[in-house]
């Protein structure tokens, strides 16, 4: 009866044992990308929900003064001031014809404005917004 030589045997027992030094430099090299990947990407998913609030809170600023205007008769819808949370709001009503009017409202206060370096958030971003109102 003949026997296998050892060695092969302790080889495979060695290999089957664990990781080895590259295999875990390796792992972690992969595992930093993909950790860095992440946080780049939370940074900007936190970005994009912040202009989006900002957004929500001027429009529903906006809207207040929309709904005032078009609650009032006709006859005396005209120009005004308020505020509404951190916005300023200023409209004016301009006669269109004896049937129409037109509203413009200027909101400033916190939001997204265009500069040479791209899109950035401002504490007083100034937006212009037009309706029509009309005698019933």
């Amino acid at each position: 009866m003949r026997h296998a030589p050892q060695q092969p045997e302790k080889e495979s027992r060695r290999r089957s044992g664990g990781f080895s030094l590259v295999e875990i430099v390796v792992a972690m090299v992969v595992l930093t990308y993909g950790v860095l990947g992440l946080a780049g990407t939370t940074l900007y998913v936190v970005r994009e929900i912040t202009i989006a609030d900002l957004a929500t809170k001027r429009t529903v600023a906006v809207q207040s003064v929309m709904e005032r205007t078009r609650a009032f008769p006709f006859d005396t819808v005209g120009s005004g001031i308020d505020s509404v949370g951190a916005y300023e709001l200023a409209w004016s009503a301009t006669a269109q014809s004896s049937r129409t009017k037109l509203i413009r409202v200027i909101a400033t206060g916190p939001g997204l404005v265009t500069g040479s370096s791209g899109p950035t958030i401002a504490a007083a971003a100034v937006d212009t917004f037009v309706f029509r109102v009309y005698r019933p």
